[in-house]
Formats: structure tokens, sequence, C-alpha cells
């Protein structure tokens, strides 16, 4: 039964965890994660237009996905996440703790869920909407229009990533003339996104960071994505 104690008011705006494949507009770097592919010139004087990449980022706002995400400090596990309507929800299923969001009457609930215990919090999210939302797969993958002209970007081959059709791109960043980090990333034919990133040390050719589309539906219903926080014991959270 859920013991529901009453949520102190504040005032969160949705933020970026991830910065992922897209273009710093004062450095003209390329980041994946918490790591940065140099890209100094920016696109290529004389690219090809049809090689800009056509985004699209209609899918955002129903869909059901699972990825897998690897890096050196966190290690690895399998990421699921669900958007539609008024609700949001996200699995990581190495530590079974999800995190559930729904959009009330002027502000949103988050709840943070752990399997576990049965046991979770609750905090009023306000000045922030389910539609400002970005979720941690989102901002891994969104893309840089102009990332496939970069100078230190060449397409290497075509591939399937979660069934779906993508290309792969490689990337280097040189360091005194010196290959430093060599990145390969697959971007999704239909929507423009990073299906797929390995990010190495190119000395080394340790893998630093990785993740990978492993299923991916549209239009999915409210009742696929809503979470029943009945079931667990509900805390105030501490902000």
């Amino acid at each position: 039964m859920k013991k529901f104690a009453y949520i102190i008011l504040v005032s969160i705006l949705i933020m970026s965890v991830f910065s992922s494949c897209s273009q710093d507009e004062k450095t003209g770097n390329v980041n994946f994660g918490e790591y940065v592919i140099s890209d100094a010139e920016t696109t290529s004087l004389n690219y090809d237009v049809s090689q800009v990449l056509n985004t699209d980022s209609s899918w955002q706002s129903s869909y059901a996905l699972s990825y897998t995400y690897y890096d050196k400090k966190s290690g690895e596990s399998v990421i699921t996440e669900g958007k539609c309507g008024k609700y949001y929800q996200s699995l990581d299923k190495a530590t079974d703790i999800a995190t559930f969001i729904t959009q009330e009457d002027g502000y949103m609930i988050q709840y943070m869920l752990n399997n576990n215990t049965a046991e979770g919090t609750a905090t009023i999210v306000t000045n922030s909407t389910i539609d400002d939302l970005y979720s941690g797969f989102i901002q891994l993958s969104v893309c840089d229009p102009y990332f496939p002209v970069y100078k230190n970007v060449t397409k290497v081959g075509t591939d399937f990533v979660a069934g779906r059709s993508a290309v792969r791109y490689k990337q280097i960043e040189k360091e005194n003339g010196a290959d430093k980090k060599i990145a390969y990333v697959w971007i999704d034919d239909q929507y423009g996104f990073a299906s797929r990133c390995e990010l190495y040390d190119a000395e080394t050719q340790e893998l630093q960071m990785r993740w990978e589309l492993l299923e991916f539906t549209r239009n999915v219903t409210e009742d696929a994505v809503k979470i029943n926080v009945d079931a667990y014991d509900i805390a105030e959270s501490g902000n």
C-alpha cells in the first residue's frame, strides 16, 4: 500500500545529463558523454549538401526502447525507456531502479522507485513539463546534422542496429599530429540519431565508452508506460 508523504514544492528544470554527438557552438567540438572528439575546423569547406543529415525528432513523443550502456567508471547496464502522453519511465536493469514521471495539472511528479525494496521517493517538479523532458537515450543519441561532413569524419560502412539500417562513421581526434581518440558512430537512416557509438583510446585501443540501441518501438500507449506507484512505499524526497 502506498504511503504518500506530502511533497515539498521545488523548482527543477529538466536538464541534459548527456550531450552527445552534438556540436558545441563555442568550440566546434563533438561531445560523446564526458568525452570530447575535437573538430577544430568544423565542417569541410566544399561539402556535399546531400551528406547533411535529415534529423527527425517526431518519434520522441511516443516510444519505447532499450539500449546497452558502458563506460569505464560505471560498468555496463541495459536501460529501458518509454514515453507517451503524460507518462515517462526509465529503468536501469543493473540496479533495478526506475524513474517514473507523471504530468499533473501545472507540475510533474518524479518518482524514484527501487524494485529491490518496493520503496521510492517522489518529488514535485515545476517550471517544466513532460514535453520538455529529454531522456538519457535522447541526450546520448542526438546528432548534429553536419556531423557526416566534419573534416575528421569519414563514412566507413552500413549496418543494422536494432534491426534498423544505419550508416557507420569513423571520427578521429589528433593531438600533436598523432591519433588521440577514435569514435565509431552509427547514424539511423530514418531519424538521423546515433543508434550506436564506440569510443576508443587511439594509442591503447582500449574501449572508453559504448552504447547500442537494442529495441525501438514507435507509437506506444500510456498504459504501456505507466507504473503502478501504489505497489511502492513512497516517501518524501529530501529536496
